[in-house]
């Protein structure tokens, strides 16, 4: 081997040695302290990277249990306006597990509120939830099948008031499931405790 083609050899060995050492040392934190706003970002980062649609939230950050590494929480909601979002919460560990996480909490899945069947005290805390509460009233049914699931968005607020029909409520979620193909929307109250349904109604859009 001529002395050209050992420089290029060894040149490229020094570039993939120098880029091994880089990658380490913004992924696991190797050679270095990684600090929490680093941590945070380098995991946010990743979930965005691997799931750029969802909604992705920090919860909750603190010092791990494994030393030098950060435990670190995030709500994260696929699909956050169809008729079913899923919502789920993930926790890592960073860097000592890099970004793999474990499931804390299932709140919505495959159309289900987990938690809520026969729990007459489960308290709906947020929009994903109610949505997905929703989906099971016949009236959401026949909306879906009438303009397809694909094309139906779906919103919910949180009212802490809200006069329905000439009565007042305390704590509820509005929902309205809406499409371009419909001149009207669905509209739904339920109760923040429980899902119960309150009121349902059409409103043209």
């Amino acid at each position: 081997m001529d002395l050209l083609a050992k420089s290029i050899v060894a040149v490229v060995a020094i570039i993939i040695i120098l880029s091994l050492v880089y990658y380490l040392v913004e992924h696991f934190g190797i050679g270095g302290q990684v600090t929490e706003q680093q941590a945070i970002n380098l995991v946010v980062s990743d979930m965005e990277n691997s799931s750029p649609n969802a909604q992705i939230t920090v919860t909750n950050v603190s010092p791990s249990q494994y030393p030098g590494s950060w435990h670190i929480i995030l709500s994260v909601v696929y699909n956050a306006t169809s008729p079913c979002p899923d919502f789920y919460s993930y926790s890592f560990d960073y860097p000592k597990f890099g970004f793999v996480y474990r499931i804390e909490d299932n709140y919505t899945s495959s159309c289900v509120v987990h938690g809520l069947s026969n729990n007459s005290n489960y308290i709906i805390a947020a929009s994903p939830v109610a949505i997905t509460r929703v989906y099971s009233f016949p009236s959401a049914q026949s909306y879906i099948e009438k303009f397809g699931y694909s094309n139906i968005t779906a919103n919910a607020e949180f009212l802490t008031n809200a006069s329905i029909m000439g009565k007042n409520y305390t704590n509820v979620w509005v929902v309205k499931y809406s499409s371009p193909k419909s001149n009207y929307s669905e509209v739904f109250y339920i109760s923040q405790i429980g899902g119960t349904l309150i009121a349902n109604y059409s409103v043209p859009n």
